[in-house]
């Protein structure tokens, strides 16, 4: 299908489901009760969102057949394409105005390592643009850069003029002349090399592109607001992404990051003149970056959405006031586009890329007017208007439903239905409680704006200070809408009528009169994971009890011949796993990812061995990751050695590493296969992948019922998402393309009559008996004996795997480089 068809008919497609709401909302009305400007006012409000909610249902469902049909959809911005290193120089911008610089440092280190591996250090300098001006966030952010003096060119402006767009002009007029390229992202912006390779290489096939502007994934986050957010993003945002790709074609649009922009191409278009007259509507131009866009494209570049978000990442606003305060600025910016959407020679792909920003603020006061409107009775709707109201609803829905859809491979197993269709749950029920609040607010920045308040520009990193929205405000405008519905109703109707009436916008004002619980609600954590807070609990005692904490191991000894020390011994699987790596990589790794790291015992060893190789462990507890660095920096390894507080099947901005290892962990997932499948996205293309853990010695259908008695309860001791065969894990690893280099059987290494062991025997069931393995003491107790046990009974091996992931570089040699989304 051409690209002209297509717009037709996602044009055409809009239309008539916008037109289908609108007609059952006349079927709706009251007309002989309404006088008819009200009638009228109410169908152009609806008719209005309705388009735009169309439109976005249209969209989602282009990006679902995208993803069904292409052979190419997403292939350069995904793992499988490796393209030939890029002789041209590209400049990697971070710009930054005081947040915290570690987790900056931290990214900076990713991906320098990365650019090694890919080849590109040579053609690629790493800029971090500082427009901080606090004295102490300076010292804080020369500091945390500081191992990077001589990778890095960090620059600070005294005097930071023109927000960030000034910050990257000023760049432009001292560095731009040495670079065809430049990589733009802001302070929590992460990328990966191979992503950066696979766009420059695009661009470097297409002299006319000037910009690719990559989807972004957002990084799991602390609080529900963050998980709300997330959830969004991971249901809508592929099938959405891939939708406005496709349509978009060579007029897409630009977010500000994540972007690689032709120096050339930008240079046209980067010192934007302000808008004429005072703000909010004049004065300079916040939302600048789909300006640029606009202006780049009218200017004949073609500016290109590449739809998949791996590689690309960044963190969402972690509180309601944080995420209330950018849409402020937001709503501002795109607000200002009005006067821009006319401006001669535009595409119109990127006037209507204008407008959707702009609608996107103007709707939320549309829906308020519609409900006061019908909830106080001055439009009268009958029966049949329920039925325009569930297809609004319906519309509405259909980027999420299509974003499950599009996620056919998981729908093929029943745990990832459960797993996708938990999610979807939570995500609708998230956003409708979230919702009204959100277009309260929205209309409020209207309000603010038409009022002639300018919201300014505050970056994130100097927004500690801001008021907070505590929810009062939400109360008040709740009891306003309750009043404007039910007067009318009781002063002209009946008791009857002025209930039902309050019946109907319930939805509406229920979350806005429980908005102070509700936004801290959202404020605060996410519901913790049991494994979490398992190994929250326990670590300390892990330690201090078993005689393994001097090695900074929470894993079981093995006494191999001519150990005689326990610390020897929690060491020895460390050895393994190093000798095991040697042999199959032929020289040390450049890069290890502990998956299920505990506080670092096994890193720091491996980075004795090997100083010269970075260290990356991944836990999902909070406690071990405080040990961790606290240890780290005990041994002077912290610039070696990072830890990172996440779940490892969750994407996330580390390096692709040679070596991944995971010692007792992987059976904290639900299943063999869905960690296989996350430990493959941690390695590199023909990577190694041993596992050092508890397998059953023979498949689960030939145990006894006793026996599998016994795994359940080791299971549930010790919050356990599975317990495979290692028959069966290895042949779901060959399934998903691994080579099995070895496996070790290590039942003879372990000790089982120690007298723990034995006072065990009998506290373990008694525990459980008792119904303790819900605290974490008991639960040590209730899962040790059980495995103990299972062991006796040879049911369980401890075994070491040894696997080398798929060589996607090979496999993939000689693939064409195709131009962006195949538009």
């Amino acid at each position: 299908m051409t690209l002209t068809r297509a717009r037709r008919l996602h044009l055409l497609a809009s239309l008539a489901v916008a037109g289908a709401l609108s007609a059952l909302l006349w079927n709706g009305l009251d007309m002989a009760a309404t006088h008819p400007a009200l009638a009228g006012a109410a169908l152009a409000l609806f008719g209005v969102n309705a388009l735009w909610l169309s439109a976005a249902a249209v969209t989602a469902l282009t990006g679902f057949w995208v993803l069904r049909t292409s052979p190419v959809a997403g292939t350069l911005a995904g793992a499988p394409f490796t393209p030939q290193p890029a002789t041209s120089q590209c400049a990697i911008l971070w710009l930054v105005c005081g947040e915290p610089p570690e987790p900056l440092a931290r990214r900076i280190a990713a991906l320098i390592a990365g650019l090694e591996r890919t080849g590109q250090a040579q053609s690629c300098t790493v800029f971090v643009l500082s427009d901080t001006t606090d004295t102490k966030a300076l010292d804080r952010e020369k500091a945390a850069l500081a191992p990077f003096s001589t990778r890095i060119i960090w620059r600070n402006r005294s005097a930071p003029e023109g927000r960030k767009p000034g910050n990257l002009h000023d760049w432009l007029k001292a560095h731009g002349d040495r670079f065809d390229t430049m990589l733009v992202l802001d302070a929590d912006s992460g990328f990966s090399a191979a992503r950066l390779a696979q766009m420059r290489a695009a661009m470097a096939a297409d002299p006319q592109l000037g910009l690719v502007q990559a989807a972004i994934a957002l990084r799991p986050g602390h609080s529900r607001i963050a998980a709300m957010q997330r959830l969004s993003a991971r249901l809508c945002g592929p099938v959405f992404a891939h939708g406005l790709a496709h349509l978009s074609g060579d007029a897409g649009n630009y977010w500000g990051h994540n972007a690689l922009l032709r120096v050339a191409a930008f240079a046209m278009v980067a010192q934007l003149a302000p808008l004429s007259g005072r703000p909010p509507f004049g004065g300079p131009v916040l939302s600048h970056d789909f300006v640029e866009a606009a202006l780049m494209r009218a200017a004949g570049w073609g500016v290109c959405i590449s739809p998949d978000a791996r590689g690309s990442f960044e963190d969402a606003p972690e509180s309601v006031s944080g995420h209330l305060r950018r849409d402020r600025r937001w709503a501002q910016g795109n607000l200002q586009h009005i006067r821009l959407i006319g401006r001669h020679g535009l595409h119109p792909a990127s006037r209507l890329h204008f407008l959707a920003g702009i609608h996107s603020y103007l709707s939320a006061p549309i829906w308020l007017a519609l409900v006061l409107l019908m909830g106080s009775g001055a439009v009268h709707a009958n029966a049949q208007a329920v039925w325009s109201l569930l297809g609004a609803l319906l519309v509405l829905l259909v980027p999420k439903f299509m974003g499950v859809a599009a996620g056919r491979g998981a729908l093929r197993r029943a745990a990832r239905r459960r797993v996708l269709g938990r999610a979807l749950v939570a995500e609708l029920w998230l956003t409708t409680l979230f919702a009204p609040i959100g277009m309260l607010r929205r209309s409020g920045f209207l309000l603010a704006l038409l009022a002639g308040k300018d919201a300014g520009w505050q970056p994130s990193g100097q927004a500690g200070g801001a008021a907070r929205f505590t929810g009062r405000g939400e109360q008040l405008a709740a009891g306003a809408i309750l009043a404007s519905v039910l007067t009318p109703q009781v002063m002209i109707g009946t008791p009857a009528t002025a209930l039902l009436s309050a019946a109907m916008v319930l939805p509406v004002v229920g979350p806005l009169l429980a908005a102070p619980w509700l936004i801290g609600w959202l404020d605060a954590p996410a519901r913790d994971d049991p494994v979490a807070r398992y190994y929250d609990a326990s670590t300390a005692r892990f330690l201090a009890v078993g005689g393994t904490g001097a090695a900074l191991a929470i894993h079981r000894p093995l006494w191999a011949q001519g150990i005689t020390c326990t610390q020897a011994a929690a060491a020895h699987a460390n050895d393994l796993i190093a000798n095991a790596a040697l042999a199959a990589l032929g020289r040390a790794p450049h890069h290890v990812c502990d998956l299920g790291c505990g506080v670092g015992g096994s890193l720091f060893h491996l980075a004795r061995l090997w100083p010269d190789t970075s260290m990356a462990g991944i836990t999902l507890s909070a406690q071990q990751v405080r040990l961790g660095r606290m240890h780290a920096r005990a041994l002077g390894l912290e610039q070696q050695c990072r830890f990172v507080q996440s779940d490892f099947t969750q994407p996330m901005d580390l390096p692709r590493a040679d070596l991944v290892l995971a010692i007792e962990s992987h059976v904290h997932i639900d299943s063999a296969a869905r960690f296989l499948e996350a430990a493959r996205s941690h390695l590199a293309p023909g990577g190694v992948l041993v596992v050092v853990d508890d397998m059953l010695a023979r498949p689960d259908d030939h145990l006894s019922p006793r026996e599998r008695a016994l795994v359940r309860t080791f299971r549930k001791g010790w919050r356990l998402g599975h317990v495979t065969a290692q028959s069966t894990f290895i042949a779901q690893a060959q399934a998903l393309g691994y080579t099995s280099l070895a496996t070790h059987d290590l039942n003879a290494l372990l000790r089982l009559n120690r007298m723990r062991d034995h006072a065990l025997r009998y506290a373990g069931p008694v525990a459980d008996w008792l119904g303790l393995s819900r605290f974490a003491i008991f639960a040590n107790m209730v899962g040790g004996n059980a495995l103990t046990q299972a062991y006796r009974a040879g049911i369980m091996t401890y075994s070491m795997v040894v696997l080398r992931a798929p060589d996607t570089a090979k496999t993939n040699q000689g693939r064409v480089t195709q131009r962006m989304n195949a538009a």
